[in-house]
């Protein structure tokens, strides 16, 4: 047995150099280690937490179990009454929202602006006698009417208080203080 202390003081020459190196990269890895060891400890708390409450959990299961069920059933019918007062109260007062069918879409906006452009361009191009008898004209007189109609209820729009300016006072509270 005299050859085992020998060959233990020819390993420990063999490693002193890794062994400095690995305590060299120690310090120098200090602090990240010790962050690591504080982010490990936060993430296994919840584990340690729950080996604590392992016993009662083998006890407690059963009664989870049933207070769990218990609340999705009144989650269930409480749900599902409240649907059924909110139907009842709707169609009792009638408080469906009903969309409002406009007529226009998008396309047909831009149609007419076409077919307002082109009429336009095609009155200025016309002499002033063919335009008397273009007044004579039943469908465009009733052109004619649709648009003046319409202007006018433009301007009944702007009449109320969406189509006037707010004018605001200004403030001189601030020169008080």
């Amino acid at each position: 047995m005299a050859w085992f202390p020998v060959v233990l003081s020819i390993f420990s020459y063999i490693l002193l150099p890794i062994k400095l190196l690995f305590r060299a990269l120690l310090i120098l890895l200090a602090p990240v280690l010790h962050l690591g060891s504080y982010v490990f400890t936060g993430f296994i708390l919840p584990l340690r937490l729950l080996a604590k409450f392992e016993a009662a959990w083998l006890i407690w299961r059963k009664t989870l179990y049933i207070y769990l069920g218990v609340a999705a059933v009144i989650g269930v019918i409480t749900g599902s009454l409240l649907h059924i007062f909110s139907t009842v109260l709707i169609s009792m007062f009638d408080l469906a929202a009903v969309p409002e069918d406009t007529g226009r879409t998008a396309a047909s906006i831009r149609a007419a602006r076409e077919q307002k452009k082109l009429e336009g361009a095609w009155e200025s191009s016309i002499s002033k006698s063919d335009s008397a008898r273009l007044k004579k004209d039943p469908s465009t007189r009733k052109q004619q009417t649709e648009w003046l109609e319409s202007e006018l209820s433009k301007r009944r729009e702007n009449q109320f208080l969406l189509g006037q300016t707010i004018i605001e006072e200004d403030d001189d509270s601030e020169d008080r203080f």
